[in-house]
């Protein structure tokens, strides 16, 4: 198979088969937004596929400037996950942790509504995507209706993680969830 471009490619996949194309099929200058029913990926030049079928370069994302004609590539909680670690991490992460220290080890952390593994919170990825989503503490604690003060009891163990003083946990329980909490603040999580 033998494929040649100057413009106009042509396609040799036999001694007589031959099928020309222009690149304009599949660029368009000046055009970054695919026809409707287009299931080919994005171009690699511009990677990112917006909801409104723009294809966009993954430099634009969350650059202030909006590129993606329904903003999305703006979106607060995509440039906030943008930012923390993947919400598969942060699953892992959550389980790995209700491994090691017990499998209400969150409530802890969360309040009651972590009993039976984060059961009372719609489960461990409904938790991780918020984590990786929620922009503040207290977005977060909206979304899994905290009262008061079971928002403060969470921003509180965070808060003792960060300063080594986590009255709820024990040091090996404080030190295995430093990290995560030190990513939770470094993307304004507690502002």
């Amino acid at each position: 198979m033998l494929l040649a471009c100057l413009g106009l490619c042509v396609l040799l996949a036999g001694p007589h088969a031959i099928e020309a194309f222009s690149l304009r099929d599949f660029v368009r200058p000046g055009s970054n937004k695919r026809d409707a029913g287009d299931k080919s990926p994005c171009p690699t030049w511009h990677p990112f596929e917006c909801p409104s079928g723009e294809c966009v370069p993954i430099k634009y994302l969350c650059d202030g400037s909006p590129d993606c004609s329904d903003e999305y590539d703006e979106n607060k909680s995509m440039c906030t996950a943008a930012t923390r670690p993947p919400v598969e991490e942060t699953a892992l992460f959550l389980k790995t942790l209700m491994h090691a220290h017990g499998k209400d080890f969150l409530v802890k952390v969360f309040g009651e509504k972590a009993r039976n593994e984060l059961a009372g919170m719609g489960g461990v990825d409904k938790v991780a995507v918020s984590l990786s989503q929620s922009p503040t503490a207290d977005v977060f604690a909206k979304e899994f209706v905290f009262n008061p003060q079971e928002e403060q009891g969470m921003i509180g163990v965070f808060e003792g993680i960060l300063n080594g003083t986590p009255e709820e946990l024990t040091a090996n329980e404080a030190s295995d969830f430093r990290f995560f909490v030190q990513k939770l603040q470094e993307t304004g999580f507690f502002n």
